[in-house]
């Protein structure tokens, strides 16, 4: 039987952008009390939501993607091998870099704003009747669990917001936990060190259900094998990338799972931390459907792409975003521009926000003392204003060129202008500055 929305009358986007920006806001700080976030996100709203909304999300089995940094880019991958030998995919993934509709989609193709509002709509009414103090990230997440429903889709793969068994996508019924790796973010929430973390972020696995782990640190397995998934993939152990070379395209691996050993697959995606992404990507789609078929593997990862993640926007100046939004992050990016861009002249465009660790995410970018830094100021309540930022980067590198510009636009205008002009302008710090960024080159007229 179909899954069906209910009488409620659908929202024209006119109305229920307003109404979801009405709620509270964990990505954007709006709704935070002074002084920060003090509670940790609750279930129980989504919980009762989706209860009176026919408990969508139990019409189809789900891959849940959690960890510190990759998620998306491991989403979406795994989502694309599953379509590509004939699954019908839904993908939910945050956050978005210039619509909302980038979270929720179907085989690819991203969901209308026409549909999210005749999902909104039953929402609002389930909202007041019950009297639920909703999220705006509780409606987004439900929205999507919908969305799948209504399409029917065999498996959706969702990745998980902050992480940990409290988390709204945790309503999803898992056929299988992926975790890509374990750093410190939302120290806030999850503690300051990696054990607090890998603590945190295992709780979300239950008993039974099979985990692709793709933190290869042995100090922190106990943590995950404790909550006895079955089976247990491990990268390094059970899945690994045998062989990596650098192209001027991206990198072509040698790829190892349980079930095959892909020889030389070309990927247009920079980076060694990506390429573990993808491998864990594979393993997780393996344990669905094993196993992919060479020519499938192949087809999908040369072509495979994840705006905002070592994206290449501009040739002529190389224009490099990458949304390192935090210190792994950071050391991640700094490895890839030392593996496939070192010897080049560098100006950063860096913005963060207010709430996170920007002194630790300079120190890992790898500036060096002949880069320029240009600090600027996302349009987003949560940004670090640049000036505030530019005297951060002043304490943490001591030797190296700083201005602060507020505005990306006008910060990544003045570095491309800089004589003598750079090499390579990096753009990164945050999702958000990236976002702005890059609709300088895919939408001239914003």
């Amino acid at each position: 039987m179909a899954y069906e929305l209910g009488s409620a009358t659908a929202f024209e986007r006119g109305a229920w952008l307003p109404w979801l920006n009405s709620h509270l806001n964990r990505e954007l700080g709006v709704g935070a009390l002074p002084g920060g976030w003090r509670d940790p996100p609750s279930r129980v709203g989504i919980d009762v939501l989706l209860g009176q909304l026919g408990r969508p999300q139990r019409r189809y089995e789900s891959i849940l993607v959690a960890g510190t940094n990759g998620k998306t880019t491991t989403a979406r991958a795994t989502a694309a091998l599953l379509q590509a030998v004939g699954l019908t995919v839904g993908t939910f993934t945050s956050p978005h870099l210039d619509h909302l509709n980038e979270r929720i989609s179907v085989d690819g193709s991203p969901i209308t704003d026409q549909s999210l509002g005749s999902l909104f709509a039953p929402i609002a009414e389930v909202e007041t009747k019950m009297s639920l103090e909703l999220s705006w990230f509780e409606i987004v997440t439900a929205a999507a669990m919908m969305w799948f429903a209504c399409q029917e889709v065999d498996l959706a793969v969702i990745e998980v917001g902050l992480g940990g068994e409290y988390d709204a996508t945790a309503v999803a019924i898992p056929a299988l936990f992926v975790l890509t790796n374990i750093d410190l973010d939302h120290t806030e929430f999850f503690g300051a060190t990696r054990r607090e973390v890998a603590s945190a972020e295992a709780s979300i696995i239950e008993a039974g259900n099979g985990l692709v782990l793709g933190e290869p640190d042995p100090s922190l397995r106990g943590f995950f094998t404790r909550r006895r998934p079955h089976p247990l993939w491990v990268r390094g152990v059970d899945f690994q990338i045998l062989r990596r070379n650098l192209t001027e395209e991206g990198q072509v691996l040698t790829l190892e799972t349980p079930a095959a050993c892909y020889l030389d697959v070309p990927i247009t995606i920079s980076g060694f931390h990506h390429a573990e992404n993808i491998s864990i990507a594979l393993m997780a789609a393996e344990c669905v459907y094993r196993p992919i078929p060479d020519p499938v593997v192949r087809q999908v990862l040369s072509v495979f792409r994840n705006p905002g993640r070592v994206e290449l926007v501009c040739g002529q100046p190389r224009v490099l975003v990458d949304g390192a939004h935090n210190p792994a992050g950071a050391r991640a990016l700094a490895a890839t521009l030392s593996d496939s861009f070192p010897g080049d002249h560098r100006t950063f465009v860096i913005g963060t926000s207010v709430d996170k660790p920007a002194g630790k995410i300079i120190a890992e970018l790898g500036i060096r003392p002949s880069d320029k830094v240009v600090c600027c100021s996302a349009e987003n309540p949560r940004a670090l204003p640049a000036s505030a930022l530019a005297e951060i980067v002043r304490e943490t590198l001591p030797c190296t060129a700083i201005e602060a510009v507020q505005g990306v636009r006008d910060a990544l205008t003045r570095a491309i202008e800089s004589l003598p002009s750079p090499e390579l302008v990096v753009v990164t710090g945050s999702l958000y500055v990236v976002a702005e960024a890059r609709r300088m080159f895919y939408d001239p007229t914003h």
